[in-house]
């Protein structure tokens, strides 16, 4: 009988403990794994996972040009890292230092503020001068937040968790034998 596809490989030689923590990076991050439970006697049967492939909020690392004449804006004077909220998007807070010459925003200097609930593309504009300085955010998808997190319950001694993670994180009670493999 052979394996189903796309079904987790359990014949794996990179086996290792996981140690439960609230710290999500890659010092933790667990690569898809599937989760044994060796022994539920300290678990509490409960399990407080993030699910692989659960991304986090965006991360904004610069801005571009959305690619037309004029949309450096107009009546923005000449300033040297004026510090203005951005407009428009998916989100809100965005907050930056720009620079401006001859009344047009020639470049956004640095982010004060990433603001929550921006996407890759999202047009926003400088509040400022004439309010028509556009720029397109460029960000890409952060790490997961524990917000994001699947508490499992009832979990059985000697079974697997029914789902590949990515982070096991810290519950209010103590996690002992869990082992993951890739």
């Amino acid at each position: 009988m052979g394996q189903f596809g796309n079904q987790p490989d359990f014949a794996t030689n990179d086996i290792k403990t996981v140690v439960p923590s609230d710290t999500i990076d890659t010092t933790t991050f667990l690569d898809a794994s599937v989760i044994y439970i060796g022994d539920n006697t300290t678990l509490g049967n409960e399990l407080k996972v993030i699910p692989a492939g659960t991304v986090g909020p965006s991360v904004i690392s610069g801005f571009s040009s959305p690619g037309y004449a004029g949309s450096g804006g107009t009546g923005y004077g000449d300033v040297v890292d004026e510090n203005r909220d951005m407009l428009g998007g998916s989100g809100t807070g965005l907050d930056i230092l720009y620079t401006a010459v001859n009344g047009q925003v020639v470049s956004i200097t640095e982010i004060i503020d990433q603001g929550t609930g921006y996407l890759n593309g999202d047009l926003v504009t400088v509040d400022n001068g004439d309010g028509n300085a556009v720029f397109r955010v460029v960000a890409a998808p952060g790490l997961p937040t524990a917000a994001q997190a699947v508490t499992f319950k009832g979990l059985g001694t000697g079974g697997f968790l029914p789902v590949t993670v990515d982070y096991v994180l810290t519950t209010a009670l103590s996690c002992g034998a869990l082992i993951a493999a890739k």
